[in-house]
C-alpha cells in the first residue's frame, strides 16, 4: 500500500501493488475492487501495529470484526463510501512479468514486510522493484474524516488485508486461531476454520483441518505432534482423491519431518519425493507452479532451494552449480542436496547415467553427501536395492580417506541393515585405506565393524 495523497475534504489516493502473483490465480481478479478492501487497509493503517499509528477507525472495527469477511462485506459502506480506480499499470500479466514474479520472489518477499513504520522502506531501492508490479491507484471516499485522519502522503506498508472475497480465506483462519484462544467462543472459531476450508487455498484449507483437529485437545500441539498431525492428514486427504490438499499437508510434514515423512508418504499414500514431484509439476503444469511447491516443500517458503531445482528440472547443472555455490547456510545447501540427490536416482532408473553423475556431483559439493545418501535411503528415493548399492559404492570410492571416517561410518550405519554388501564395502575401504598409510589402531577398529 502507498498513500499518494491525504488532504482534508478530499478523497485519498492509495495505490495498490500486487506483491506476490501465480499464472493460475484468476486474473480478472487481481485487484481489488469495492469498499471492504479498503476498510481493512484504513483499520490497519490505525491499528498502532507494527508502528502504525493509532486512530479511530481501530477503535470503532475491532480485529476479530476486522478479520470477519461477512460483516465486513456487509458494514464496508458505513465507513467507505466509494472506491474508484483510476489507473491499472502491468496488466495483463504476461509471461515476462510471470517469470519475473516467479524470480524475484524473495526480493519481492522482502518488500511486503518493508514499510515506511518499521524504517525498512527505500524509496530509492524499492521503487525499481515496484514499477515492475501489477498496481492500481484508487480514490477512496469516506463517510466521516475521522476514518483517513492517520493517513500522511509517502506512508508505506504491507497490507494483510483481502480483496475478492475468494482470497478472505487466511483471514479466516487467523479469526479461527485468535477466537480459539477463548473458552467461550469455540463455536466461533469453528465456524470461522470452517469457512476458511471453504473458502481458502490448499495451504489455508490444511491450517484449518488442523486446527480443527487440535480444537479437543485443548492446546496448540508441540511441533512433533503437528508434524504427525499433518502426515496422518495428508494420508487420509491422498485416500480421499483431494491430491492438492494432500501435497499441502504434505509439504507442511516435510519441513519438520524431513526424510522419513517422504519415506513414510511414499509408503502409506503412494507420494513421490518432493523434488520428484516438483519435476511432475515443472514438466505438466510449468515451472511457476513447480517453484510454488518447492517453495512451500522446502526452505520454509524461500525460493533458494526452488531456483536450484528448476534448474536441475531444465537439465542446467551448470546453472545449478552455479546457484548452489552463491547459498548461505548449512541448511539451505542441504536441502538442495536433497534434490540432487533424490533427481540422481531418478535419472539413474531412467538409464540417464550422464544426468546421474552432474547431480551426484552437485550432492558431493555440498559437504553433505554421506548424510544425503542415507536420507535418500529413508526417504525411498535410493531405490532398487542394486542401483542403491552401485551408486553407494561410487560414493564411498570418492570420499576414502583417512581423515573421513565419520563420513564412511554415516554411510555404514545407514546400510548395515538393508544394504549389507556396501556396509561391508565401505568398511574394508577404509579399513584398507588406513593400512596403506600404516595406521594399524585405525585399520583394526574399523575391522570390528565388518558386518558380520
Amino acid at each position: 500500500m502507498h498513500v499518494l495523497r491525504a488532504e482534508p475534504g478530499a478523497p485519498v489516493r492509495l495505490r495498490v501493488l500486487l506483491v506476490h502473483h501465480e499464472p493460475w490465480w484468476d486474473q480478472d481478479d487481481l485487484l481489488p475492487d469495492g469498499p471492504a478492501f479498503f476498510v481493512q487497509v484504513l483499520r490497519e493503517a490505525a491499528d498502532g501495529s507494527a508502528g502504525r499509528p493509532e486512530g479511530p477507525l481501530a477503535a470503532e472495527i475491532g480485529l476479530l470484526q476486522s478479520l470477519d469477511a461477512g460483516w465486513i462485506t456487509a458494514e464496508a459502506h458505513r465507513f467507505v463510501e466509494r472506491a474508484e480506480r483510476v489507473a491499472v499499470r502491468n496488466l495483463p500479466v504476461g509471461e515476462d512479468l510471470a517469470a519475473y514474479y516467479r524470480d524475484e520472489y524473495d526480493p519481492l518477499d522482502d518488500l511486503f514486510y518493508a514499510s515506511t513504520f518499521n524504517g525498512m522502506y527505500r524509496p530509492g531501492e524499492h521503487a525499481r522493484i515496484e514499477q515492475r508490479l501489477v498496481q492500481a491507484d484508487y480514490d477512496v471516499q469516506v463517510t466521516d474524516p475521522r476514518w483517513t485522519q492517520t493517513l500522511k502522503a509517502g506512508q508505506a506498508w504491507g497490507t494483510a488485508a483481502w480483496g475478492p472475497l475468494a482470497t478472505a480465506g487466511e483471514a479466516a483462519l487467523r479469526l479461527g486461531f485468535l477466537s480459539a484462544d477463548d473458552e467461550g467462543a469455540r463455536d466461533g472459531a469453528i465456524a470461522a476454520y470452517r469457512r476458511a476450508i471453504e473458502i481458502g487455498d490448499a495451504p489455508t484449507r490444511v491450517e484449518a483441518l488442523l486446527y480443527l483437529d487440535e480444537l479437543p485437545a485443548g492446546r496448540e500441539y508441540d511441533i512433533a505432534e503437528r508434524n504427525r498431525a499433518a502426515l496422518d492428514l495428508c494420508v487420509r486427504l491422498a485416500a480421499e482423491g483431494r491430491d492438492e490438499d494432500a501435497h499441502a499437508a504434505y509439504a507442511k510434514a516435510l519441513l519438520t519431518g524431513g526424510a522419513e515423512v517422504a519415506g513414510e508418504a511414499r509408503r502409506r499414500a503412494g507420494l513421490a519425493g518432493p523434488a520428484e514431484h516438483g519435476l511432475r509439476l515443472f514438466t505438466e503444469e510449468g515451472p511457476s507452479r513447480a517453484a510454488a511447491w518447492l517453495r512451500a516443500a522446502y526452505d520454509d517458503g524461500s525460493s533458494d532451494v526452488a531456483a536450484f531445482a528448476l534448474a536441475v528440472y531444465a537439465r542446467d547443472f551448470d546453472r545449478a552449480g552455479e546457484i548452489m555455490g552463491g547459498l548461505g547456510g548449512d541448511l539451505v545447501l542441504s536441502w538442495s542436496g536433497r534434490v540432487a540427490m533424490e533427481m540422481a536416482f531418478l535419472h539413474a532408473r531412467a538409464g540417464d547415467g550422464d544426468a546421474a553423475r552432474a547431480l551426484l556431483d552437485l550432492a558431493y559439493a555440498t559437504g553433505f553427501a554421506p548424510s544425503l545418501f542415507a536420507e535418500a535411503l529413508d526417504s525411498g528415493a535410493a531405490r532398487p536395492a542394486a542401483l542403491a548399492t552401485e551408486i553407494g559404492k561410487s560414493l564411498v570410492e570418492d570420499l576414502v580417506n583417512p581423515a573421513y571416517d565419520d563420513e564412511i561410518e554415516t554411510i555404514v550405519a545407514a546400510t548395515e541393515g538393508r544394504l549389507p554388501d556396501l556396509a561391508a564395502f565401505a568398511c574394508q575401504a577404509q579399513i584398507d585405506c588406513h593400512r596403506q598409510y600404516d595406521q594399524t589402531d585405525e585399520a583394526e577398529a574399523w575391522e570390528t565393524r565388518l558386518p558380520r
